[in-house]
């Protein structure tokens, strides 16, 4: 019997979400030099698929020496190095070295292994291994292990497998590692899969890719815990199949607490498919495979929770999406880390031990009684409340905002005044939010005799008490009162309480002046605007992008020189009409989502690129902002945002505008999402001029690319993305694009394909 979302620690929830300035994000994108020839795509000659692009076959290598240079030394600790160091006495010993060591491999001839490795050490050849050794090394010792446990032939050739693995490993090919330590696992020997973890570690900080005595990295970016399928991983270097050996390990000695250490530690995360595969690795132990997998979904929770932004994120994402199942899930895994068995969870500070070693965010109540209020799951909202008092937790009055806004926003207003009741009852004082709260849900509901009663009672007590109520939480309630009394067209009223907020305080800001602004446009009243306007200088309030987003979209309905007088009003308020504030504007204009919004930001974007401002013209920053707001939702017909996404297109390629990659995914990701053959040759297109053009490929394109040709079930295409990943020498795989490179690997092995997989 409960709420939706107040403040809890992070931004109040405040219903005039149109009023909030809009920024634009700015990314600097590097760039890179690409210098390998692409591989062509194979040709498909089914008539119900679309044709496969044909790939250039070669690249000028005349452009591409300075590159190589460069690329060279920054792929120096994963890949070979530099044979110029080598005499020819080494070359020949290499050379005559490598075959032997794969037979010898092949034929588990301990012997030969033995020496030939000791060879390849005494003569300094280890460091001229490139990613093919490696790999050959890696999968030579997870099939000797398969033949013969190295256990059972002695010490010593269990040093020299060790030493190959962990070699390999540490430039990622890691089958040989993986198959020692599950091989010290089944013969019951999880110390030393965890002395193997422990040197895999130390491998990582010798090449320089992990730093300090821990694996705790910048604990940036990514959720850390279980992969969602639809997201790229975290860039950790350690490998998540190692990682869930060491879990392994420690599920094997009942040391929850050491694995979950471990885990958040590594700063990685495990994707789900690894979390299968090890359940048939582990077939010899069906209770330890059970363990395992328990293991794994509380290390995913407990992991999120120890992110507090990530969570944030996280819950901000699933609410979007309406995703009420996963929302439970995550919930009832969290509750559940506070009881028995293993409790991990801390819900106060006070509870953190060597066991508790997980603090519950402090947002974490409000957070999800938003959330599943704003998808009208009332009894899961019961159900928080009543584990909130069993876990002897006492609402707050960020909780109790959460209530009252949330059943407000769902116009269940009797629930609201249900919430405010009890509140009072229970002693809990309500804050400046509440009341906002409240007030809010009475507009919403359409009581606006009631809602403005509410606030004047609010108002005599705030001019009673002075300047001690926090002044943002108060401004929220007049901006709040205002907007729902123009709404209700009920000027007159509105009018006043500005007027007593300019006498008495508190004093307007940009979004009360911007609530007056938005309602006179709506309504067409451009003399209203005016004086609107005319006030603010006086007020010592600065207007922002949304007053002059506001500003031309409602005189354009009267006046084609709009724009005109939209830049003088913007230099006389000091903002130079450059191409990062008429940026802005578009952006301002794109995210109301409505038709009239799209043609101001259209026909403010023609004028930019016919020259009318001067200098202020579109950059990639102006293209990428309009590609991603038209991609964005369905809010504009299929059609048109694909008409306008190729003449933007079109238009940066004439101008001689080179997109960005965060251009190039927003095409690539709305090309694979369309369902029509032309989908998949844009997408192929984007991506070989991508390609030409030497924009740096980060894990995130690779991501899109092959995530989007998955789908589609064009293994063909995607096994060529992922030659090309290994082409391009990409080091940087998370866990979540290694799953998706195994997919690939795997379909195409079954269909005859002859494809190693590069991981």
């Amino acid at each position: 019997m409960l709420l939706r979302t107040a403040s809890h620690g992070i931004a109040p929830a405040i219903t005039l979400d149109f009023l909030i300035p809009r920024t634009i994000l700015h990314q600097t994108l590097s760039r890179g030099e690409i210098i390998n020839p692409l591989r062509t795509f194979p040709r498909r000659h089914q008539s119900n698929q679309a044709s496969s692009l044909r790939l250039p076959s070669s690249l000028n290598r005349s452009n591409t020496t300075s590159g190589l240079s460069q690329l060279t030394q920054e792929l120096d600790v994963f890949d070979e190095q530099s044979l110029a160091g080598l005499t020819h006495a080494q070359i020949d010993a290499y050379n005559n070295i490598m075959p032997k060591l794969r037979a010898a491999l092949n034929y588990n001839d301990v012997g030969k292994i033995r020496k030939l490795w000791a060879m390849l050490k005494s003569s300094n050849s280890l460091a001229f291994f490139g990613h093919h050794h490696h790999e050959m090394c890696a999968r030579g010792v997870a099939n000797f292990c398969k033949r013969t446990p190295p256990r059972q032939l002695g010490e010593d050739i269990e040093l020299v497998l060790c030493e190959m693995a962990l070699h390999s490993a540490a430039v990622g090919a890691t089958e040989g590692l993986k198959a020692l330590m599950l091989c010290a696992i089944k013969d019951k020997r999880p110390d030393d899969a965890l002395a193997l973890y422990g040197e895999y570690l130390g491998k990582l900080r010798e090449k320089g890719v992990l730093r300090g005595d821990d694996p705790e990295g910048s604990q940036q970016g990514s959720p850390v815990g279980l992969a969602e399928e639809d997201e790229p991983a975290s860039l950790s270097p350690i490998r998540d199949e190692v990682l869930l050996c060491a879990i392994v390990a420690h599920a094997q000695r009942d040391s929850f607490y050491d694995a979950l250490q471990l885990y958040l530690k590594a700063d990685t995360r495990i994707a789900p498919s690894t979390v299968e595969e090890f359940a048939h690795l582990l077939h010899f132990d069906r209770a330890l495979s059970v363990k395992v997998n328990l293991y794994a979904r509380r290390l995913s929770t407990a992991s999120l929770l120890a992110r507090p932004p990530t969570l944030m994120k996280h819950l901000s994402n699933l609410t979007r999406d309406s995703a009420t199942t996963s929302l439970e899930k995550l919930y009832s895994a969290t509750v559940a880390g506070a009881g028995e068995p293993d409790p991990w969870l801390a819900i106060t500070p006070e509870q953190l031990s060597e066991t508790r070693v997980v603090l519950l965010p402090d947002f974490f109540w409000p957070s999800f009684i938003k959330s599943f209020l704003a998808c009208r799951k009332t009894d899961l909202v019961e159900r928080l409340w009543d584990d909130m008092l069993k876990l002897g937790v006492k609402p707050g009055v960020a909780a109790w905002n959460a209530l009252l806004d949330g059943y407000g926003h769902i116009r269940m207003l009797n629930s609201t005044l249900e919430v405010w009741e009890l509140m009072r009852k229970q002693g809990v004082k309500p804050d400046a939010l509440s009341h906002r709260a409240l007030i809010s849900a009475y507009f919403t509901a359409g009581k606006v005799d009631e809602a403005l009663a509410r606030f004047q009672a609010f108002e005599r007590d705030y001019l009673k008490r002075g300047s001690s109520m926090d002044n943002s939480g108060v401004l929220s309630v007049y901006n709040t009162t205002l907007n729902g009394l123009l709404m209700a067209s009920r000027v007159d009223d509105a009018l006043e309480i500005k007027k007593r907020m300019e006498t008495s305080g508190p004093k307007p800001d940009i979004i009360t002046y911007n609530t007056f602004l938005r309602y006179y446009g709506r309504k067409g009243e451009l003399k209203s605007m005016a004086k609107i306007l005319q006030e603010l200088e006086p007020a010592g309030v600065k207007a922002d992008v949304y007053t002059f987003s506001t500003l031309l979209a409602s005189m354009l309905r009267v006046r084609a020189d709009a724009d005109k007088i939209v830049v003088n009003f913007m230099k006389k308020q000091g903002v130079e009409p450059d191409t990062t504030a008429l940026t802005a504007i578009i952006d301002n204009q794109l995210q109301e989502r409505t038709p009239q919004g799209f043609k101001v930001a259209m026909d403010l974007l023609s004028k930019m690129e016919r020259g009318d401002y001067g200098d202020a013209t579109p950059n990639a920053i102006t293209y990428t902002s309009v590609l991603t707001a038209i991609n964005r939702g369905d809010w504009l017909g299929k059609q048109i945002v694909e008409e306008y996404s190729q003449r933007l297109w079109e238009t940066m390629r004439k101008r001689g505008i080179q997109p960005t990659r965060t251009t190039y995914n927003v095409l690539l990701r709305a090309s694979l999402e369309n369902k029509e053959p032309e989908g998949l040759e844009n997408a192929l297109r984007y991506y070989r001029d991508m390609i030409n053009s030497r924009v740096h490929m980060g894990t995130d394109t690779w991501y899109i690319m092959l995530k989007g040709l998955v789908d589609k079930k064009r293994w063909e295409e995607a096994k060529v993305v992922v030659e090309d990943m290994r082409k391009y020498k990409v080091n940087k795989i998370s866990s979540s694009l290694r799953t998706l490179m195994d997919r690939v690997s795997r379909q195409n092995r079954s269909r005859g394909a002859q494809t190693e997989a590069y991981l």
